[in-house]
């Protein structure tokens, strides 16, 4: 990792920016796609290519496109400023204030103008016992008032306060279900109603109930109500994100291979019920697709990219890849 002026170039042994990549700035400045400068890629017939909006269709393709026209070994970031504090934190909260927690998120998703706050609730099971956890961001020392809703909610745990950027970042857990099997999915929302998000808790609680009757570890549902401008400043990128869709994130992990086909099946039969529920709540927009880094595998190009993209993306991968060589990777058909 380096610093080239007001830009920082990481240095990577892997595959494209996978999926536009989401964080606690998205309200501010947007997905990490979209502060993307330049790539350096291998290309399938192992030449070294600096590609940059001078090479629009392939630049569009590495910007969410995943693993399928070469290897990255470099991408150069555009820089943002860093406040010396902020102030957050996470919090555990118990089933008893999760009727306060949802309608403070309802109230928050339709009323925050404030693009420096941000707050992630995760509704989960944690080896069949309840683990609601609520993140909390703002980019400043002092919060501003439309954080205000989640103020006094009975938690059984915080360390919400104001400290460095690194310092929050490293006090949220990360590494509760190491050495587990499982899966992503998601669907995206225009929005995050109240009885939406107890459409996503029932779920949480219908699903952890039966975890331990299937090697179930973690059962998780995050909602992200991020600011609905953020698609404002969207660029060229395979992944559209425009219409500043609000995708869900679905986490379920187990231990016994015997239950990989049973865990993956309920994760889509959640999706498709939460996705009658949004419908029926006016926050259902055909045109947004699912966010590729939560997706379930057995998405494909039109549900993560839309008919266009993915038309496109075939096209670039066609011209980079004729021997189909990135294939051998795995992942996600175009």
């Amino acid at each position: 990792m380096s610093w080239e002026g007001e830009s920082l170039v990481l240095l990577l042994a892997g595959s494209p920016l996978a999926a536009a990549s989401r964080g606690s700035l998205i309200s501010m400045v947007s997905l990490a796609c979209d502060t993307v400068q330049c790539f350096t890629l291998v290309l399938p017939n192992g030449t070294i290519s600096k590609v940059d909006s001078r090479q629009p269709d392939l630049f569009f393709a590495l910007k969410g496109g995943l693993n399928r026209f070469g290897i990255v070994t470099q991408i150069k970031f555009k820089l943002f400023p860093e406040v010396p504090k902020v102030y957050g934190g996470y919090q555990v909260f118990p089933p008893t204030s999760i009727p306060a927690l949802i309608n403070a998120t309802s109230t928050f998703s339709a009323t925050n103008t404030d693009p420096k706050a941000q707050v992630i609730l995760s509704f989960g099971y944690l080896a069949s016992a309840p683990a609601h956890v609520f993140l909390t961001f703002y980019d400043g020392p002092i919060p501003s008032p439309s954080l205000a809703p989640f103020k006094n909610i009975p938690a059984l745990f915080s360390n919400v306060s104001t400290q460095s950027f690194s310092s929050f970042a490293k006090s949220i857990p990360t590494s509760d279900t190491a050495n587990t099997r499982g899966a992503f999915h998601t669907l995206s929302t225009t929005g995050y109603t109240l009885r939406f998000i107890e459409a996503v808790y029932n779920e949480t609680t219908f699903y952890g109930a039966l975890s331990a009757q299937h090697s179930g570890v973690f059962i998780n549902y995050d909602i992200e109500p991020f600011l609905r401008t953020y698609g404002q400043k969207t660029t060229d990128s395979a992944y559209p994100h425009a219409k500043s869709p609000l995708p869900l994130n679905l986490y379920f992990t187990w231990t016994l291979p015997t239950e990989d086909a049973f865990w993956r099946g309920k994760m889509q039969q959640s999706v498709d019920l939460l996705t009658a529920v949004a419908k029926r709540e006016g926050i259902w927009d055909p045109e947004l697709t699912a966010y590729p880094n939560y997706a379930l595998s057995t998405y494909s190009g039109n549900q993560l990219y839309g008919t266009a993209n993915a038309a496109r993306l075939r096209k670039v991968k066609a011209a980079v890849d004729p021997q189909g060589v990135m294939d051998l990777t795995g992942g996600f058909k175009l």
